[in-house]
Order: structure tokens, then sequence, then C-alpha cells
């Protein structure tokens, strides 16, 4: 089930929690050029029912008390001029046939479905209250954790790279170059020379050594879970498997390039690192189109967070760092083409 949490949407547009004394809780409100915009959020799962009378007495009590705001609101400085002021009241939950004779009654009413984040607006009331019906319309949920609501796709990944990693371990040493290529390791000129392309995607399941898997399936799981909780478990899939398959090309193309460039060595690679930097890509995506946050997570940090580990890479040794490259890129493009902020998850 979904629930957004209004108290977000509005903090994230400016209002602020009345603690004052009209009506009850649930009153939001934002100084705005000599004057208020107020919300007041009733919550019919919570609160007893009441007529279209009692609403209008209820907006006139809230109307009275904003014109003189120095009675209730004790931080509300002296000589500010209070001109006008706006309320919208939002009924969250309740009967549909209810809410609807209640909008039919009232102005300034807008209906919220909490179970599926729903805005409903009726035909005679408001489309707009400065801008807040975008932000409740693409808010994001707050999930309920259900059976179906486990990141399983996230969790199965993490369960199949530890799997392999303790296979391989029985059967010899992650940490040994030769054996991770006799089992799968991206090794180019197998790729080149004997057409063994499978390597791009085994190779992504491969971990040399515990410490290395375990840091990549930490970060798998932090950020995975979060982005299988915003698009889907289907979604999540195909970004994780186009970021894998994408990072461990780059990775081979610039290996090849390299060596004949340079007439370098060849060198083995393996690891989920650049599944996990799609992951990380395809959140950025979102977050991206969620207007820079989602849940806590904001764009920027990402960015940092990317950036970082980019250089990391490239001022340490023995990182495939373009893998790292081709998974967040081939992740954000991903996301972008599987995920809009339209779609149901699944």
């Amino acid at each position: 089930m979904k629930q957004t949490k209004l108290k977000d949407v509005f903090q994230r547009e400016g209002y602020r929690f009345c603690e004052g004394r009209p009506v009850s809780p649930g009153v939001y409100y934002k100084y705005y050029k000599e004057g208020f915009h107020v919300v007041l959020t009733y919550d019919l799962e919570e609160n007893a029912r009441i007529g279209d009378g009692a609403y209008r007495e209820m907006e006139t009590k809230i109307l009275g008390s904003f014109y003189h705001p120095a009675e209730f609101l004790s931080d509300f400085p002296d000589g500010f001029p209070v001109y006008h002021v706006e309320l919208l009241i939002l009924l969250v939950g309740g009967e549909e046939q209810y809410v609807r004779e209640i909008c039919a009654k009232c102005r300034n009413v807008w209906a919220y479905r909490r179970q599926t984040g729903q805005l409903l607006i009726y035909e005679n009331q408001p489309g707009d209250f400065f801008g807040l019906r975008r932000a409740i319309e693409t808010a994001q949920p707050e999930q309920k954790r259900t059976y179906a609501d486990i990141p399983y796709i996230t969790v199965g990944m993490i369960l199949l790279n530890v799997l392999v990693y303790l296979i391989m371990e029985i059967a010899g040493t992650t940490q040994d170059a030769a054996f991770v290529i006799r089992h799968g390791g991206l090794y180019p000129p197998y790729v080149m020379e004997r057409g063994e392309w499978w390597r791009i995607f085994t190779a992504g399941f491969i971990h040399f050594g515990a410490a290395h898997l375990v840091n990549n399936m930490f970060i798998l799981y932090c950020m995975g879970e979060r982005l299988e909780r915003a698009v889907g478990h289907i979604r999540l899939a195909l970004i994780y498997m186009a970021s894998l398959l994408g990072g461990n090309l780059l990775s081979y193309a610039m290996a090849c390039r390299e060596a004949a460039a340079f007439h370098a060595e060849y060198a083995v690679s393996a690891g989920a690192s650049g599944a996990v930097f799609g992951v990380i890509g395809g959140l950025l995506w979102v977050v991206l189109l969620h207007r820079g946050h989602l849940e806590g997570i904001r764009a920027k940090r990402i960015i940092f967070m990317i950036l970082l580990m980019i250089y990391y890479g490239f001022t340490s040794g023995g990182i495939d760092n373009w893998g790292h490259i081709g998974g967040v890129v081939t992740g954000f493009f991903a996301a972008i083409v599987f995920y809009h902020r339209n779609s149901q998850t699944c």
C-alpha cells in the first residue's frame, strides 16, 4: 500500500505546521506577499464525519484567526500586514460519496486518497493552489511494507553473487587471476580470439575475494533497495542487467584500446561494480525526475558520490574504472528508457 507523507510535501513547499489554537491538528500555513496560504488537512479516517455547515464554520474560524495571527502565532513579527488569507481544505480518506457531497457544497476543497496517493479535484473546485497540486501529485508515496514490496530483485542479485563466490571458493581461490579466467572472468584475448562474448555477462557475478564482494553487495543493497522501491521489480532488473553489460562492454573496449596503444598486457576483470554503478546512475535519474529529491535522497549527493568513487578509481590501482563509468552511464540512460514519473511500479 502507498501513502504520501503530506507533512513532508508541505514542508518542502515552505509551509509550517500550526501549533496554535485554530481548529485542530492538521493546519499548515505560509506567509506570502502580505498574506497567508493555509491548508487544513482533515483526516476522515481519524476524525468523525461532519456536515457542510461545520466545514463552513471551520473555514470562517481559520480565516478569522489568520487575519489576526499575532494572537496565536508567537513568532509572527509585529507590524507585518495581513491583507488576504487563502484557504484550502484537504480531505484525507473517507467514503467517496461523502467526499463528493462535501466537495459539491463547499468551496476550496480537495480530496486525497491515502492508499493510492491520488489527488481528487472535482469540477467546481480550484484546479491549483499556488503550485501545491503538482507538489502532491508528484510526491513519491511512502510504502508500507508487504510481502510484495520486498526488494526481491536486489536481494536475489546479492544472493546470486554470494552463491557464485562460495562455489568458486570451494573449488579454488577467487584471488587467483588464472582461476577467475577459467571460470568466466572477462579476459579480452579470449573474447577476441575465441569469441567468448558470454564472459561480458558472467564476469559480472565473479569477485576477487571477500572484501570485493562485501563492498559491492553493501552498496547494491543500499542503492538497489531504494531504486527498486521507486521503479518496481522488473525495471530494476532491466536497469541492473543493462548496466552490467554496458559496464563490461566499455571495460573490454578500453582494455583493447589501451593494449593496442601502449602495448600493455591484458588484465582480467570481474565483479558487479558496473551493475552497482548502474543502479546508482538509475537512482540519479529517478531523483532528478522528482525535482532533485526523493525520500531524503538528493541529486547533489548522488552526483558527489559518483564523482568521488570515479576519482578514487582513477587514483587507485587494480580498479576497473571504465567498467564503473560504463555502468553508471548505462544505468542512467536505461532508467530514462524504462522509467517515467507516471509509471506504475511492478
